[in-house]
């Protein structure tokens, strides 16, 4: 019965922490969306009333306005002096938020973004045998910080501390790991093959 009630809040947990950042840019791009409307207003009134496939051309000039905007941020965040801001405001502001940077390294991972973070795959030895963990950083020669990440739920799990003996390095990526424990382990026959 704890088992069960296990899953199910860290299933809850895990859609509320998928759901969160999704709404949040939703919410923005409807406020985007909004301001650019009340912006191209004027420029709009101007053009004759015309509707391209059953939407307004004030509403096409608006999200031709976002993508570019879109397009603009994302050659600026590849600049170094960007990247410089974002590392710092990652580092000081939302590395304290829980979680922040294993689901922002797994949704770049997901979505086939180059991270030069990407998480190495290991099994390490729980009391139910060997399970996928994250290794995250070295503490000493000895010691490592790993992340056990939950079935079906990757997004909630437990940090351990273990030692160099207890880690079993195994070559496999950090996507084709999330997918197996997403899927209870459903391909782990193909995926570990040879590897065990």
């Amino acid at each position: 019965m704890k088992s069960i009630l296990k899953i199910i809040k860290a299933t809850f947990l895990g859609g509320i922490l998928f759901l969160v950042p999704l709404v949040l840019i939703l919410v923005l791009l409807e406020k985007g969306f909004g301001i650019i409307q009340k912006v191209t207003l004027p420029l709009v009134n101007l053009l004759p009333k015309v509707q391209i496939l059953g939407v307004a051309l004030q509403e096409l000039i608006g999200i031709l306005i976002i993508i570019i905007i879109c397009f603009v941020a994302g050659l600026l965040a590849k600049t170094v002096y960007v990247a410089r801001l974002i590392q710092k405001l990652e580092d000081s502001v939302l590395s304290f938020v829980p979680g922040y940077s294993f689901i922002k390294n797994m949704n770049e991972n997901m979505l086939g973004f180059e991270s030069n973070e990407n998480l190495k795959v290991i099994l390490v030895p729980t009391d139910a045998g060997l399970q996928f963990a994250f290794l995250i950083e070295q503490i000493s020669e000895e010691k490592f910080t790993v992340f056990i990440p939950d079935a079906p739920n990757p997004w909630s799990g437990s940090v351990v501390f273990v030692e160099k003996k207890d880690i079993q390095d195994i070559d496999i990526t950090q996507k084709q790991a999330l997918a197996c424990i997403r899927k209870l382990g459903y391909g782990s026959g193909e995926l570990l093959k040879n590897k065990l």
